[in-house]
């Protein structure tokens, strides 16, 4: 009868410390998805606002402060649930993915074109594409004059409420909110 007694208390206990380590494993879970998923919205979070140059750290580790002259505002924002920026009248997306933020936009332009050719598919579709040297301009694809699209790649190398730096090409761009 003790021994019963005994068997029927350790397999309690056994069940009771299962159950904790299953809780324990369900809360670390839960806590680790919330913050990763907090973690990524915050820095999105604090990207959103107003950013003016500051100073550039150069790959050869020269350091130089932007002239007031050359400073410009980088504006990120979130509108109608399309992420725009704005650089000196340059507008367009912006999407951050992981550590890396990525514009796209369209630019105001006028160029000359120097060649226009035409690309066929093994359907029989024709495009025409629009060049000026080795770059390409637009497409003529569906009775549609379709721009090319510019897009420019950085890495956030830390942002808090006050500083931005992002790492462009090798060389660090240190930012300062302005609003």
């Amino acid at each position: 009868m003790k021994i019963t007694k005994q068997l029927q208390d350790l397999e309690m206990k056994l069940i009771k410390e299962k159950k904790t380590k299953f809780f324990k494993s369900l809360i670390f879970y839960l806590t680790f998805n919330l913050l990763f998923i907090g973690c990524s919205k915050s820095v999105e979070n604090k990207l959103i606002g107003d950013w003016q140059i500051d100073y550039i750290e150069f790959n050869d580790q020269n350091l130089s402060t932007v002239p007031v002259d050359e400073k410009y505002i980088m504006k990120l924002a979130i509108e109608n649930n399309k992420k725009q920026f704005s650089i000196d009248g340059v507008k367009g997306s912006w999407l951050l993915d992981d550590s890396i933020l990525l514009f796209e936009n369209i630019p105001e332009s006028k160029t000359h074109i120097d060649s226009m050719f035409v690309v066929n598919d093994i359907n029989g579709n024709s495009t025409i594409v629009l060049q000026n040297g080795d770059q390409k301009i637009a497409t003529i694809k569906e009775g549609f004059v379709v721009p090319e699209k510019v897009k420019y790649k950085m890495k956030i190398i830390s942002v808090n409420l006050d500083q931005l730096i992002l790492q462009i090409d090798g060389d660090f761009h240190t930012y300062n909110k302005v609003n």
